[in-house]
């Protein structure tokens, strides 16, 4: 017997199926809302401790991006029945594979590079963003080594939270890529308030791009490798330019 027209609509639409359950994101909203408003006076804060080393604080930062990937994962997306591989997009089968994604990572890395540069350009320079990179940037050869660890870390969690679980769910919710993307560019843009109101702008627009290439690869590992390059070459640059004595405000 042929499936009629109405039959057809009334089939469930996998696309359409959320990856977790609506508490868990809106518990994860509430999170990066509370994260941002204390990340008002993170910077202060910090530096009022007057640390000697930035190690423990590095390896504070990683303990909460696991923590992050942990509550998405053993609390929202396994106890609904998905997988790892689904949420970042398969699995590399060959050398190739891995050149490409690096590739496309290369390719899309200057991509941000322009439009990052031309929308600072147009907002002006931050004093606030330009303090607190100053501040978290590494020193020691001790703090760059657990730097590139972080920047591992955030490149691969962020990228799976924000883009993997997040982007989904609300393509789940609101059926569109569009709005999916821009929801989940926002939440990872006021994640990042400690460095102020121009770089949520700055990185909203980031995370938006970030949507896009999840999309148009159907896969996590592109914006992960970018990622983590980003943050990597943009730590060790920083220090590097405070050992000359300059504030890198122009790298961000």
């Amino acid at each position: 017997m042929a499936t009629t027209s109405v039959e057809t609509n009334l089939q469930p639409n996998p696309e359409r199926k959320l990856i977790a359950p609506l508490w868990h994101t809106i518990v994860f909203v509430l999170f990066i809302l509370g994260y941002a408003y204390y990340g008002r006076t993170t910077v202060p804060h910090i530096e009022g401790m007057h640390l000697q080393s930035k190690v423990t604080l590095y390896l504070f930062m990683i303990l909460l991006e696991l923590l992050l990937v942990a509550y998405v994962w053993f609390l929202g997306v396994k106890p609904a029945g998905g997988s790892f591989r689904a949420l970042i997009g398969g699995k590399w089968s060959s050398f190739l594979d891995v050149l490409r994604d690096i590739g496309v990572a290369l390719l899309f890395w200057m991509v941000v590079i322009v439009l990052l540069a031309g929308l600072q350009l147009s907002m002006g320079k931050s004093p606030q963003t330009a303090k607190a990179v100053f501040m978290l940037a590494p020193g020691s050869l001790p703090e760059m080594i657990v730097w590139l660890i972080l920047s591992a870390t955030a490149g691969f969690c962020e990228e799976f939270v924000f883009r993997g679980y997040l982007q989904k769910q609300f393509r789940a919710i609101t059926g569109s890529d569009a709005a999916a993307v821009a929801m989940q560019a926002i939440c990872f843009g006021i994640a990042h308030s400690y460095q102020g109101v121009k770089s949520i702008v700055t990185i909203t627009v980031y995370g938006a791009l970030f949507g896009i290439l999840a999309i148009y690869r159907n896969s996590l590992r592109p914006g992960m490798i970018q990622h983590a390059m980003q943050d990597s070459f943009a730590g060790l640059a920083i220090a590097l330019l405070k050992r000359l004595g300059k504030l890198p405000t122009i790298l961000f």
